[in-house]
């Protein structure tokens, strides 16, 4: 018998309202070939992948589609300030709705956030992540996974 990893992995994509994703997208193209492109590229392959399932009670992850890095500057700079508000109203809108991030604290979800959630967007900042905590109190983004281009040494404990 073959081990086939992709045969038993199953993600559930939450199928969000438009303002997370598709409408931010339609409102500023560049965003498809954007150097931050990463979370629009694997919402679009987890749509069509072999470990999508769309019955969400046999899925191992749930990804949450929202496109923090396409609302570009006029001169194409991301302006991830507005990320903290769009991922608390998301997880705000996930967890009223169904009853999968409530059971594991959001733990078995992930985001996509390609651009850094460090010092160089939040130079105010001292730890990734914080802002989170404590701008305003969010702590349902404690246990939540996240696909990042930057690497963290030291993550909150």
């Amino acid at each position: 018998m073959e081990d086939d990893p992709v045969g038993r992995l199953k993600v559930f994509v939450y199928e969000l309202p438009r303002k997370y994703n598709k409408k931010i997208l339609q409102k500023d193209p560049r965003c498809l070939t954007h150097m931050f492109a990463a979370e629009i590229f694997m919402h679009r392959f987890l749509l069509s992948s072999p470990v999508r399932t769309l019955n969400p009670d046999e899925a191992d992850w749930f990804y949450t589609p929202v496109y923090t890095t396409c609302d570009l500057t006029t001169n194409g700079l991301p302006l991830p300030f507005k990320s903290p508000r769009m991922m608390r109203s998301a997880i705000q809108l996930i967890s009223s709705n169904w009853p999968y991030w409530n059971r594991t604290e959001g733990a078995d979800h992930f985001f996509v956030v390609p651009h850094d959630f460090g010092a160089c967007f939040h130079y105010q900042v001292s730890k990734p992540f914080s802002f989170f905590i404590t701008f305003p109190s969010f702590p349902q983004i404690l246990s939540t996974i996240f696909f990042n281009a930057f690497g963290f040494l030291n993550q909150l404990t």
